[in-house]
């Protein structure tokens, strides 16, 4: 029992180490009348209120990993230009007439974009600072000290499941928590994540850094493999040759280092294993695994808090210099809590909002935001993470 509390005090105190806090609820802003109003004001540089998507010629991810050393097409150019959000939407957006969700997509990311302060997350790192002070309070009450003393079991057991209520949500068991852990990771993918990320992604391909267990890597993997079947058969190709079909959609990297769930309990011969992990995450540091990217996105789900998550960002911009069109290495989807959350580090943020550069100056500002999803709500709603992706300009 003592050894459970310690763990509990453990868990409390690193609220922004991996795996701690999980999975947003659903928040919905109401929308005043004059909201509308004041969206018609918006000129040319809202893009005229309607979203604008992309068109980009790519080549295949086989192609750039299996001839690195040519020099592929440049892609086409963008029929548009992405614009950053106007004063008047961020006005209305401040003052909650214009809600979060509604904010254009794609668009030119500067200092002064919300992105990484949303509403649930604002609300939800008031409540972990209650969260945490409350647990503090609990492991230095007397009715704690006292049931230790006299070895109180029935005693010590409510206090026990106050505590989970507090650090996991009212009515979810560390082994509801475990179990969510075991089949999505840290965070959760829904059927929009995988079918977005799939899609989009299918000729070029994706690598996860810091890949954990790689509940994440196999549910994408399996989705595509499934996908590609689905096609076949529509096409009347039944008899495609095996390796064309399972060619690597997805590479997974982890240092190994500090796995969610330990590869000692959960080993390869284990059910949770052979259904939910991927058995092809190689062991290599995050500098070293996007060496290899050669044009593929890098996905980053969970980064553990520090320097970890810019570090990797930038070794990845770095590694096809010399490349352009679909074969650099210009796409970075984050799946994380924002601002002041459990993941990454404020450098992290500054980094993707250009904040080394004039507010005003448009010109040097270089990440563009083409879209932002939910995840999968982890009983209890301890977490605030979303799914966001970033284009190099």
């Amino acid at each position: 029992m003592i050894t459970q509390l310690n763990i509990l005090r453990t868990i409390s105190s690193q609220q922004r180490s991996r795996c701690t806090q999980h999975h947003a609820f659903a928040s919905l802003i109401a929308v005043a009348s004059v909201s509308s109003l004041l969206i018609s004001f918006n000129d040319a540089d809202e893009t005229r209120g309607k979203r604008v998507f992309y068109r980009r010629t790519i080549t295949g991810h086989c192609k750039c990993e299996e001839n690195i050393h040519s020099t592929p097409a440049p892609a086409t150019m963008d029929t548009t230009t992405p614009k950053p959000l106007s004063r008047i939407t961020r006005l209305a957006y401040a003052s909650k007439l214009y809600p979060y969700s509604y904010l254009p997509l794609p668009r030119l990311l500067t200092p002064l974009d919300p992105v990484f302060s949303y509403p649930e997350l604002k609300r939800g790192l008031i409540r972990r600072h209650k969260d945490e002070e409350r647990v503090r309070q609990i492991l230095s009450s007397p009715q704690l000290m006292e049931a230790r003393k006299q070895h109180d079991q029935e005693q010590m057991q409510s206090i026990l499941r106050n505590m989970n209520s507090v650090v996991y949500g009212k009515g979810v068991t560390p082994q509801i928590r475990e179990d969510f852990l075991i089949q999505y990771g840290c965070t959760g993918f829904t059927d929009n994540i995988l079918q977005y990320l799939v899609r989009s992604y299918e000729a070029r391909g994706i690598i996860e850094v810091g890949a954990g267990n790689g509940q994440w890597a196999r549910a994408l993997n399996d989705y595509h493999n499934e996908m590609k079947i689905r096609q076949r058969h529509q096409n009347g190709l039944h008899h495609t040759h095996h390796r064309t079909l399972h060619r690597q959609f997805i590479t997974a990297y982890d240092s190994m280092e500090e796995l969610p769930l330990s590869p000692t309990v959960y080993h390869r011969n284990t059910l949770p294993a052979n259904k939910y992990f991927f058995d092809k995450v190689h062991r290599s540091s995050n500098i070293d695994a996007v060496k290899v990217a050669h044009g593929r996105v890098l996905l980053l789900v969970y980064p553990p808090p520090g320097p970890m998550a810019l570090e990797t960002v930038l070794a990845y911009l770095n590694a096809s210099p010399k490349y352009s069109g679909s074969c650099k290495n210009d796409t970075v989807v984050y799946v994380g809590e924002g601002r002041g959350g459990a993941n990454a580090d404020e450098a992290f943020f500054d980094f993707f909002l250009g904040c080394d550069t004039s507010s005003e100056d448009t010109e040097k500002h270089e990440w563009v935001l083409e879209k932002v999803l939910g995840v999968r709500v982890c009983p209890g709603g301890k977490g605030y993470e979303k799914m966001f992706v970033f284009r190099h300009k």
